[in-house]
């Protein structure tokens, strides 16, 4: 009997302990989780009933039909239509941004949503606003000095909404110019009946037919003339200058600058001469875009007859070619200005024309000469400054045509940040190593050949470098083994003023110059060296006569049977092949490979603003 009661206790207090645990657990539970979600519930309804209170009282501020009205939290503590709502279970405050939002729908009823945000506790309601889908692209152009049309919106649905009327989007056009080409931005907003907002844009790119540009801003002549016009533009990573428009509406650039030195050639027709391959076989190969973009069957004039300065033939009357890229003519010298020596395409270099004196002699432009051009020796070295026409189908999209803010064709993008280098066009500007660079090649591993901008200096006293060959020298040809050679002197001792971490110990051909072969048909001996010199015919291994002037003379790796040097002039840009007793030292222009697979920081790959390297 004892040990029945027992059992009976010890059931008792097992029920009564499990009891006890429950009831602990329930109030443990309502103090510190559903007595916080009560209190939330409550003070959501003492928000709402706040807000209604706030509108009886000024139903001036209800809104129309469709329309949407807020009054938050802040404003009901003003106007003392609710008591201090708390975050539950603490002392501080929610938040006074916390609002009631009022609707009128068709039938001319209000709808009311409440959002009250108290820390962690927050209102059940639609935060997200509708999806917008426009018509047509994200990007469109537009051409300059048209009327901008927007495409319009295509669709907009919410949510909680569903399908909206498109009419209801504000469109916001009020940025767009189409009177100065550039990038721009239409902007289009929609809202739910919560006034949930959301915003998206489309790109609007006002651009300006080339042609058309450089037609209103020439005269009769279509010819860009004086000698300071805003007609710098970039193209396949390269500065030029734009020459005129053509009958066909093509436009004429020249590059800024001479390129390179090429020995001209004494055969009867321009397209046997060592320029026309070189401008032809090489430099064009060099453009990005090029098939797209520029007319491959340009006409040009080459032996034309000039008779007077006054009275230019209007036809050609001399040997007639097609091809993409040639020369400059006295005409264009004499059409960009009444008086050729005041015009843009006269800087300090001298180059080859396209009209012939003779099959000896060639025409160059010289402005230090009476009429602007004078003859040359066909024989020699001469600097070469290419001409392409490109097609109607390139637009300005920015710039104001100076030298720092080109106008900017739609031909090529700017780098992005980590774009490889050996993805990057052959003639953009690249800072390494303390130097401005820019790039001429890619070999076919991908490492890039870059050539320096200008001379290079002591980075501490900013002085350019000056090197020679020693005296115990027989033979002047760059060997970098050889103590006392240039080849040795800068790989020895100019190298050290050159982070080489990344330079690539890369292999070189030496050209021997033969005035009665093509400069193709020279022969060449290979090198191997971290850094070398650029041959006359290397892209961009004149001087650049519109960005950092030289003092010195620099030195080219074209070699002399004669064991003179061959350099250039940084007074004309023009090569030269003499002896280094009467010259003595000369400055260099380096020339080296990056490995390929180094990746762009920032920049645009201009003069004034360069790729810079990670």
């Amino acid at each position: 009997m004892n040990r029945m009661n027992s059992k009976k206790m010890k059931k008792l207090a097992t029920l009564l302990g499990i009891g006890i645990f429950f009831i602990l657990v329930g109030t443990l539970s309502w103090k510190f989780f559903f007595s916080r979600y009560y209190q939330f519930n409550h003070q959501e309804k003492m928000l709402l009933e706040g807000a209604k209170s706030y509108y009886d009282t000024y139903s001036r501020y209800l809104p129309p039909v469709g329309e949407t009205r807020e009054v938050s939290l802040q404003d009901l503590y003003d106007a003392g239509k609710v008591d201090t709502l708390y975050i539950p279970g603490s002392k501080k405050l929610c938040d006074t941004d916390s609002w009631v939002r009022v609707y009128q729908n068709e039938e001319e009823e209000y709808e009311y949503f409440v959002n009250l945000e108290c820390n962690s506790f927050k209102s059940k309601v639609d935060r997200k606003g509708p999806e917008i889908e426009l018509n047509g692209d994200n990007t469109v152009i537009v051409d300059y000095g048209t009327e901008y049309k927007d495409l319009g919106v295509k669709s907009v649905k919410d949510d909680t909404d569903g399908k909206m009327d498109v009419k209801k989007v504000n469109i916001d056009t009020s940025k767009v110019d189409t009177n100065k080409p550039g990038l721009y931005k239409v902007t289009y907003t929609a809202h739910d009946k919560l006034y949930n907002e959301t915003k998206v844009t489309r790109k609007v790119q006002v651009v300006d037919k080339l042609y058309s540009f450089v037609t209103r801003n020439t005269d009769e002549t279509n010819y860009y003339n004086g000698d300071e016009v805003k007609n710098f533009v970039q193209f396949s990573g390269m500065l030029w200058r734009i020459v005129n428009v053509n009958p066909d509406n093509s436009v004429r650039l020249v590059l800024a600058n001479s390129s390179s030195n090429v020995i001209f050639g004494v055969e009867e027709k321009f397209t046997d001469s060592n320029v026309y391959h070189w401008l032809n076989d090489y430099f064009y190969s060099h453009l990005k875009n090029s098939e797209k973009y520029i007319v491959k069957n340009a006409s040009w004039c080459s032996n034309n007859t000039i008779y007077s300065l006054e009275d230019l033939p209007n036809e050609c009357n001399g040997e007639t070619f097609q091809s993409p890229v040639g020369l400059l003519s006295i005409r264009d010298l004499v059409l960009s200005d009444g008086n050729v020596r005041g015009s843009y395409l006269n800087t300090s270099q001298i180059y080859w024309l396209l009209d012939r004196v003779n099959s000896e002699m060639i025409n160059i432009a010289d402005c230090t000469e009476t009429k602007g051009f004078t003859a040359w020796s066909a024989r020699t070295y001469g600097a070469v400054r290419p001409v392409i026409n490109l097609n109607t189908d390139v637009y300005i999209m920015s710039g104001t045509g100076l030298f720092t803010d080109p106008y900017k064709l739609n031909d090529y993008e700017y780098a992005k940040e980590n774009e490889q280098l050996k993805d990057r066009l052959d003639g953009e500007y690249f800072s390494y190593s303390g130097y401005l660079f820019r790039k001429i090649d890619t070999d076919k591993d991908g490492n890039v050949k870059m050539i320096m901008s200008s001379n290079m200096k002591n980075p501490e006293t900013r002085e350019e470098f000056l090197i020679g060959y020693a005296d115990s020298i027989t033979e002047r040809k760059f060997d970098p083994t050889v103590v006392g050679n240039v080849g040795h002197t800068l790989n020895e001792e100019l190298l050290l003023h050159l982070s080489d971490k990344s330079i690539v110990n890369h292999e070189y051909e030496i050209p021997e110059i033969d005035i009665e072969l093509p400069c193709d048909q020279w022969k060449k001996t290979k090198v191997k060296a971290m850094l070398s010199l650029p041959t006359s015919y290397d892209l961009f291994s004149t001087y650049n006569a519109l960005g950092d002037m030289n003092d010195s003379n620099f030195l080219l790796l074209d070699y002399s049977l004669n064991n003179d040097i061959t350099f250039v002039n940084t007074g004309n840009g023009l090569a030269f092949t003499l002896d280094q007793d009467v010259f003595g030292e000369n400055t260099v222009k380096v020339v080296l490979y990056l490995k390929g697979n180094l990746k762009i920081a920032s920049g645009k790959g201009t003069y004034s603003n360069p790729y810079y390297i990670k």
